[in-house]
C-alpha cells in the first residue's frame, strides 16, 4: 500500500493514547483506510473506510476478541469512527480521515476555516451563565463537572483537526458528545481532594467538599482544599 498519513503530535494528549490496544487499532485503521476510491468483494468504499472483520482485526494485531471489541466501542463512543456491520463483514468509517491524509497532487485552494475559532467558541462556552445552567439541568450535572467535560471535548476536537464552522455547530456537537461520555467525565472530573486535622485525605465532588467544609472549617480542625477539581 502506498501513500502516508498525517499524525499531529497533539496524539500524545488523546484520552486514549495510554490505552494501547485502542491506540493500536485507531492506527491500524487509518494506515488501513482507502485513500480514494476501492472496491473490496465487488463493494465500492469511499475515501476513508476500511472493510474488514473481528477476526482479521485480531490477527492483524494480535488482540483478543473480546478486547478488540470494546476498542472499537471507545472510538465510536468518542467520534472517531462508525461501524457498519454485515453478516460477511464490517465496514468501518474514520471520521474528519482527510484531516490525517497527505495530499501529494496541487490542492485547491481551501475554504478558511480557522483553527482559533473552536478556542473562541470554548471561551464563549464558559462565560454563558445561562447556557450552562441549561446544560447542567437537562444533563443532571454539576457545573465543575461541566466544565471539565467542555475541557475534554475541545481537547477531543484539537486532536482530530475537527474545526467547526459556527458557535452553533460546536454546541451541538458538544451535546451529543457528553451524552455517551458523562459517566466517564464524572468518574474522572471535577474531582476535589481535601483534609483536616486527624482525617486522613478525602476526595469526592464539590458537594461533598461543601458538605464537610461546613463542619470541619473552624479553628483547630487546620481544614485544607488540596484539589480544585482539575
Amino acid at each position: 500500500m502506498k501513500g502516508y498519513i498525517k499524525l499531529h503530535r497533539s496524539i500524545l494528549d488523546w484520552e486514549w493514547y495510554r490505552d494501547k490496544n485502542t491506540k493500536n487499532v485507531f492506527i491500524h485503521l487509518l494506515l488501513n483506510a482507502c485513500f480514494d476510491k476501492c472496491k473490496f468483494m465487488g463493494v465500492s468504499v469511499k475515501k476513508g473506510q476500511y472493510i474488514t472483520s473481528l477476526t482479521r482485526l485480531s490477527k492483524d494485531l494480535d488482540i483478543p476478541i473480546r478486547q478488540l471489541r470494546t476498542s472499537l466501542k471507545r472510538l465510536q463512543r468518542t467520534g472517531e469512527i462508525t461501524t457498519d456491520a454485515t453478516n460477511k463483514y464490517t465496514l468501518i468509517t474514520i471520521a474528519n480521515y482527510s484531516s490525517y491524509q497527505v495530499e501529494e497532487s496541487v490542492q485547491k485552494k481551501p475554504v478558511t476555516i480557522y483553527p482559533t475559532n473552536n478556542d473562541k467558541y470554548h471561551k464563549e462556552c464558559l462565560s454563558n451563565s445561562i447556557w450552562i445552567e441549561q446544560v447542567c439541568m437537562n444533563q443532571s450535572i454539576d457545573k465543575d463537572i461541566l466544565h471539565s467535560a467542555l475541557k475534554k471535548f475541545h481537547e477531543h476536537l484539537s486532536m482530530t483537526s475537527d474545526f467547526k464552522r459556527n458557535m452553533r455547530e460546536y454546541k451541538t456537537h458538544f451535546i451529543n458528545w457528553i451524552k455517551y461520555n458523562k459517566k466517564e467525565v464524572q468518574n474522572t472530573g471535577g474531582i476535589y481532594k481535601w483534609k483536616w486535622k486527624g482525617q486522613a485525605l478525602k476526595s469526592g465532588t464539590k458537594k461533598q467538599l461543601e458538605k464537610d467544609k461546613t463542619i470541619f472549617d473552624k479553628p483547630g480542625f487546620e481544614f485544607k482544599i488540596l484539589s480544585y477539581g482539575n
